[in-house]
């Protein structure tokens, strides 16, 4: 049998700094432009999508909470490479289940 191939779609973007003045400005769909043409772009091949850490896909919770939907719309495992660089969760982190 033929082992098939993983394929991924990998987005990257700029993080604001706090407080995100520049991109408070910004209407939704000007802000995750390339983001939802990324989505558009892929093909049936593509299975998953690379992130290098959570904030990528938002800068507030609706933001996420729209963004990680697209994802699931549009079929996608999402990877997440790394937690957060932006919030102090180090102690949520280690503890034990």
């Amino acid at each position: 049998m033929e082992e098939s191939k993983k394929k991924a779609l990998i987005y990257a973007r700029e993080l604001p700094i706090y407080p995100p003045e520049e991109t408070l400005g910004l209407y939704y769909e000007e802000k995750w432009e390339n983001f939802d043409q990324l989505l558009a772009r892929g093909t049936s091949d593509d299975d998953m999508l690379l992130v290098t850490c959570p904030e990528i896909l938002g800068d507030d919770y609706l933001e996420l909470l729209v963004n990680l939907s697209k994802v699931a719309k549009a079929g996608l495992k999402l990877v997440i490479a790394n937690p957060s660089h932006t919030i102090k969760i180090q102690s949520i982190l280690e503890m034990d289940p």
